[in-house]
């Protein structure tokens, strides 16, 4: 009799441990699961988050004001930029005179070992407007071609400049070259670190011209605009 009881108990007993042993690990899979889904909902939360941070991230660089090509620039009008159009229209009997690029002269659009001045694409006006479609298609081949260079005090430069593209790894730029040393050693005295100027395309018998003008200088030592051009 008292086997059977001792034999019973222990039944009991073992079924009760068994089966607070269930609740324990019941218990324990729950707080691991709880634990799981709190560290998913925080990754997705912030999986949420970085791609908003990332967007507004580059608005905020697109919007950054050192950005130049993103500025609006107003094209300067005044008495030296009205001169030039005159003298370009009656003097040399220019046609299709109109501004390129207003930008400012660089260090490095100054430098003789540079002997070249630069003139962005991202910064031209309307860079389909002053080049006829056989010539843009030869830049962008890498050909080069020669142009006429007329100076801030009217006077055109003796030898032609040749105008080339170069494309770089964010934008392409095309640039007035091999006299462009000469050409601001000659006018040095407007040509300087920092000066504002404006490069215009006009047309001579169909021959592509430039034309700088340094629309922030004092007019009163401007030249007799009476020079003959070298076409």
């Amino acid at each position: 009799m008292m086997a059977e009881d001792t034999t019973g108990t222990r039944r009991y007993c073992k079924r009760v441990y068994l089966h607070a042993a269930m609740g324990q690990q019941e218990s324990e899979d729950i707080y691991y699961l709880h634990k799981i889904l709190k560290l998913v909902v925080e990754k997705m939360n912030l999986i949420d988050v970085l791609p908003k941070k990332a967007v507004e991230e580059r608005k905020r660089f697109k919007s950054s004001p050192t950005v130049e090509k993103n500025k609006k620039v107003e094209i300067v009008k005044n008495q030296i930029t009205q001169e030039l159009e005159e003298f370009i229209t009656n003097k040399l009997k220019g046609k299709e005179a109109k501004v390129v690029i207003q930008k400012t002269l660089y260090k490095s659009d100054l430098e003789k070992n540079q002997n070249r001045l630069s003139m962005p694409m991202k910064q031209v006006i309307k860079p389909d407007e002053f080049l006829r479609k056989n010539e843009k298609e030869d830049l962008e081949k890498g050909k080069e071609f020669e142009v006429k260079l007329l100076g801030p005090r009217l006077e055109m430069h003796k030898k032609p400049m040749m105008l080339k593209m170069w494309h770089m790894n964010s934008t392409s730029n095309y640039v007035l070259k091999t006299e462009w040393n000469r050409f601001v050693k000659a006018n040095k005295k407007d040509l300087e670190i920092n000066k504002k100027i404006q490069v215009w395309s006009f047309r001579i018998d169909e021959k592509l011209c430039f034309a700088i003008a340094c629309f922030d200088r004092d007019v009163d030592g401007q030249n007799d605009a009476a020079a003959t051009p070298i076409i």
